[in-house]
C-alpha cells in the first residue's frame, strides 16, 4: 500500500468482450491489488512460463488453481476451482468435488470472500490468498489502513470523531468498536441500525477476528491484515442481489407453487419480470421479501437475509400497485412522518431526517408538492410520493408490483423513468443507486424516448409447467438476449410465447423451460 491506495494489478487482457468486475486481491506479498475481471481469466501460481492470467505469490496455490468466467446472458461472473490440494473457500466453505468431478462454478455475488488455505481458517496459513469480489469496487478505489496496536480503542461510525469514519448514512453514527484484549481482538456491535458482518455472517453482539478476516459495515469492507485493519468508503450505494429458491411450497407441502428459480441482479440493475397468471409473479415477490415461507437463500451483498428478517425489511422496498398513503396529509409531512418510523432516533437526528426528506423529494422529482396534500395529486404524482416513501429509509432493493397499472402510455413512460432513475447515480444522492424490479404488462413502455432503447437492463421469465403446476425459471438476461431467444420483437409478445393455448398463448411454457435447465445446467451453485 502507497498514500493509502491499493496498488493497480494489470492483468493481461481476455479476448472474451464483457463487463468488468474486480477482485480485492491479497498475497503472499501482504500488499493488496485491485484485479480487473474481463472475460475468462485462469488463476494461478506465479512461476515461470505461467500462462494464467491472474498470478499469484502463493506456494499453496496450484499452477492453474480456478477460473473466473463471465456468463453474458446472465451478465454473471462465476469461479470455477481446478485444484484438488487446497482448493478454494467461497464464504468460509470449501468448494467440494462430487463424483470424482470438478465442484459445480459459483456464481459471484457481490462481497463474496475467496479464500485459497489450509483447512484452519482462522490460522491462516503465510502464504494464504484472500479475494473479495464486488462489481462496485473500482481501479483506483482509494484504500486507507489503521494499526490496532496505535490506539486501545477502533470506532467506528457515520461521526466524523470515529477513528474509521464511515461517510455513509446507511451507518449509524457510533456503528462498531475493535478492541484488542489479551485474549485476541474483538469487534462490538453498538446496537446498529443495520449491523455488523464478519466473514458474510451478521454478528450477535459481538465476534472474535482473526488474521484475513472480511468485516462488513454498511457499504464499507474491513479486512484484517497482520497488524492492519485495511478499509474503503464507498458511501451509500447498492450491491448484488442473489435469488436461489430452491421450491415454494403449500398445502403442507403438497402442492409447489415455484421450483428452481436462481439468478442475480447487480447494483444498477432495472429488472422486468414477466410471467403469465398463475405462474408464480407475486410468490416470488413475497418469497423475496420474506413474507412466505421458501425454501430458498436471498443475499444482498453476500448477506442471507433470510436469516435476519429485520435486516431484510430494512434492505427491501415494495412499491403496491394501490397507494397505501393517508390522503389527507401533506406531502412533506406524510415523508417527514416516515422518516421517524425508518430511521431510528438513536442513530439520526432531526437535521439529517429533514435533509433526507428533501433529498428524496428532490431526486423524485416533487420538491414542489412538498405541501399539498395527497388526495389533491394525481395518479402519477401519488406514484412518485409512494416511490418517495420506500427510498427514505435506505432500501436498497426495490420491488414495484404492476406500478403503471391504470395509467396511459405517457405516465407509463414517465413512471418507468422514475424507477430508471433510482438505478442511477443522480444529482446529491451521488452514491444512491438501487436495484428496481418491476411487475409490468406494458414492458415496452419503458423507453428511452432520446435512444428508443428500452430501459429494462434484465428480463426474468416465470412459466407455469404444464408437467408439474409448478412456475419454473424459463429466462433471465438482457433484454436483447430475451428478443433473440424467444425469437420475438417486442418484450410483451414473450407472453405469446408461454402462455398456454386457452389463453391465446402457443403454449411453450415446458419448452423453454426445459431449454433453460439445459443451458444454464453448468451455473449451479
Amino acid at each position: 500500500m502507497e498514500d493509502n491506495r491499493t496498488v493497480f494489478y494489470a492483468a493481461p487482457s481476455s479476448s472474451a468482450a464483457a463487463k468488468t468486475a474486480s477482485l480485492l486481491l491479497i498475497d503472499a506479498r501482504r500488499s493488496p491489488m485491485m484485479v480487473s475481471l474481463n472475460g475468462t481469466m485462469t488463476l494461478g501460481r506465479e512461476r515461470p512460463g505461467s500462462t494464467a492470467q491472474l498470478r499469484v505469490v502463493s506456494e499453496i496455490a496450484s499452477t492453474r488453481h480456478g477460473e473466473f468466467y463471465y456468463d453474458a446472458p446472465t451478465d454473471s461472473f462465476y469461479y470455477a476451482n481446478f485444484s484438488e490440494t487446497n482448493g478454494t473457500y467461497i464464504n468460509g466453505r470449501k468448494m467440494i468435488s462430487a463424483n470424482g468431478q470438478h465442484p459445480a462454478p459459483y456464481r459471484l455475488a457481490d462481497g463474496d470472500v475467496l479464500r485459497i488455505d489450509r483447512r484452519t481458517l482462522k490460522e491462516p496459513h503465510p502464504q494464504a490468498v484472500l479475494m473479495v469480489f464486488s462489481r462496485n469496487f473500482k481501479a483506483d478505489e482509494k484504500w486507507k489502513s489503521v494499526n490496532p496496536d496505535s490506539t486501545a480503542l477502533i470506532t467506528i461510525g457515520r461521526s466524523k470523531n470515529n477513528v474509521i469514519h464511515i461517510n455513509d448514512m446507511t451507518a449509524s453514527r457510533q456503528h462498531a468498536e475493535i478492541r484488542r484484549t489479551p485474549q485476541g481482538m474483538f469487534i462490538f456491535d453498538n446496537n446498529s441500525q443495520n449491523g455488523v458482518f464478519v466473514n458474510a455472517v451478521r454478528i450477535n453482539g459481538s465476534a472474535q477476528l482473526f488474521d484475513h478476516d472480511v468485516i462488513r459495515i454498511a457499504n464499507t469492507t474491513l479486512v484484517i491484515l497482520d497488524n492492519r485493519i485495511l478499509y474503503n468508503n464507498p458511501g451509500e450505494s447498492a450491491g448484488a442481489l442473489a435469488v436461489n429458491i430452491r421450491s415454494v411450497k403449500v398445502d403442507n407441502g403438497r402442492r409447489t407453487l415455484l421450483r428452481d428459480i436462481s439468478f442475480t441482479v447487480d447494483n444498477n440493475d432495472f429488472v422486468l419480470i414477466l410471467g403469465g397468471s398463475g405462474a408464480g409473479k407475486t410468490t416470488l415477490i413475497n418469497s423475496i421479501l420474506g413474507k412466505i415461507d421458501a425454501d430458498a437463500d436471498i443475499l444482498l451483498d453476500g448477506q442471507n437475509l433470510k436469516q435476519d428478517p429485520d435486516y431484510m425489511h430494512a434492505m427491501i422496498g415494495l412499491v403496491p400497485q394501490f397507494i397505501d398513503l393517508r390522503l389527507e396529509d401533506k406531502v412533506y409531512n406524510t415523508l417527514r412522518d416516515l422518516a421517524d418510523i425508518k430511521l431510528d432516533s438513536r442513530h439520526y437526528d432531526k437535521q439529517e431526517k429533514d435533509q433526507r426528506v428533501l433529498d428524496v423529494m428532490d431526486k423524485v422529482g416533487i420538491t414542489a408538492l412538498k405541501d399539498h396534500y395527497l388526495k389533491q395529486l394525481s395518479g402519477g404524482q401519488k406514484k412518485k410520493t409512494s416511490v418517495a416513501a420506500q427510498l427514505i429509509g435506505f432500501q436498497r432493493v426495490f420491488i414495484c408490483d404492476e406500478p403503471d397499472s391504470g395509467l396511459d402510455a405517457a405516465s407509463r413512460e414517465q413512471q418507468m423513468s422514475i424507477f430508471k432513475g433510482i438505478t442511477e447515480h443522480i444529482g446529491e444522492m451521488a452514491n444512491s443507486s438501487k436495484i428496481v424490479m418491476v411487475i409490468s404488462h406494458e414492458p415496452d413502455d419503458a423507453i428511452n424516448p432520446d435512444t428508443h432503447q428500452t430501459l429494462f437492463t434484465k428480463v426474468l421469465v416465470i412459466a407455469k409447467s404444464a408437467k408439474d403446476g409448478s412456475g419454473h425459471l424459463a429466462f433471465f438476461g438482457t433484454p436483447q438476449a430475451a428478443l433473440s431467444y424467444f425469437n420475438v420483437n417486442r418484450l410483451q409478445d414473450i407472453m405469446k410465447e408461454i402462455n398456454p393455448l386457452h389463453e391465446g398463448g402457443k403454449g411453450l411454457a415446458d419448452y423453454y423451460i426445459d431449454r433453460q435447465y439445459a443451458e444454464g445446467g453448468r451455473h449451479v451453485q
